[in-house]
Order: structure tokens, then sequence, then C-alpha cells
């Protein structure tokens, strides 16, 4: 094959391998319709409202905090405390024996002790679960009361100055301070270095 018939056989080949006017007129339709779905305006105007539903989404988070940390600690003690025991949820260990319950709380920073305000009373201890107050471990002992036959909790956990400030401290001659919330009553105080909140059925 001479070099003319070659180079005309390229050519050809070329040819055949483009597109029409007919075809090229058609992609350019299709390019016209994709851009014309999402105008620039409109795809502005996307951004804008998902930029206020985040500022609002901020400012509602913000409010929401600002609420909860109007209550007073005692009173977010109380709180805690209180819907904690309304659940009664099942206890890990079961014994009436605080040795038992000192030797099952391991992972406590702290001995369970008994207090001082609970001792004279008529309560038998039930057994106890780990639990937490404002972010700290914590032990719930449940008791009931012998006279009454209702079911309080004893929550007790390491008293850190830097958490829980503001308390009364029975060694300084302070008595419990009561918060009322979800129908009982919480009393709050600090012992021997841990904190304590019992619950009360205000029937």
């Amino acid at each position: 094959m001479s070099k003319k018939n070659i180079k005309k056989a390229v050519i050809d080949h070329i040819s055949s391998k483009s597109l029409s006017n007919a075809q090229i007129n058609q992609l350019m339709g299709l390019q016209s319709i994709s851009t014309d779905k999402v105008p620039v305006g409109r795809s502005v105007q996307y951004r804008w409202v998902a930029s206020v539903a985040v500022v609002v989404a901020i400012m509602l988070t913000t409010i929401y905090l600002n609420l909860s940390t109007d209550l007073s600690l005692d009173e977010r003690i109380g709180n805690e405390v209180a819907k904690n025991h309304i659940k009664l949820k099942p206890l890990e260990v079961e014994s009436s024996s605080l040795d038992v319950l000192r030797h099952y709380f391991t992972e406590l920073d702290f001995a369970p002790i008994e207090s001082s305000l609970i001792k004279p009373l008529d309560k038998t201890l039930l057994g106890g679960r780990y639990c937490s107050i404002q972010g700290v471990t914590a032990a719930q002992l449940r008791l009931k009361d012998n006279k009454t036959g209702k079911i309080q909790s004893l929550y007790q956990t390491l008293y850190t100055p830097d958490v829980f400030t503001n308390l009364p401290r029975l060694e300084e001659g302070q008595k419990p301070i009561t918060i009322y919330s979800g129908g009982l009553e919480v009393d709050i105080w600090v012992e021997k270095g841990l904190l304590f909140a019992l619950t009360r059925d205000t029937q």
C-alpha cells in the first residue's frame, strides 16, 4: 500500500469515529439541562438555609445547657438520685452484710461505710449496685425501712471538693440538706470524706 493510500485510510478511520452534528447538539442540550437543574442562585440559597439550621441548633443546645446549669449542685444531685431510685434497677449484689458489699465494690476509690445518721434507724440492708453521682462513680445501697416496709436508696461516693462544693458537713455540726424531687425527699450530706444521699418517701 502506498503512503498516499495509508494516509487516506487513517483519515477515513478517524472521520468514522467522529460525532455527527446532531449528536453534538444533543450532548450540548443535556449539559444545559443538568446545569439548569441546580441554578447558582438556588445553590447559594441551600447553603444559606443549612447555615441557619446549624446556628439554630447551636442556640437551642446553649439554651438547654444554661437551663440545666441554672440548678444548684444539691438540686442536681437530688434530681439525679431520685430518678435513679425510682427506676429501682436490679441489685448487682444481695446481702445484708456491709462487709460483703465492701468486698464487691472493688472499683471504688473508697470503702462504703455505715453513716452515723443511718445507724440508729431501724433499717435492713438488702444489697447494692454501682451507679454514679454527677459523673463520679458511686455505690447505691438499697435499704428497707422495717417500720414502714418501704425501700430507700443510700448513695455513697468519694467527696471531692472540686466537684461537690458547699454541701453540709456533719463534722462541722451542719445538718443534711433536703431536696424534693420526683415525689421523694433526698437528704444530702458529707461525712468522713464521703458524700451521702438518702431517698425518703414523702408519704
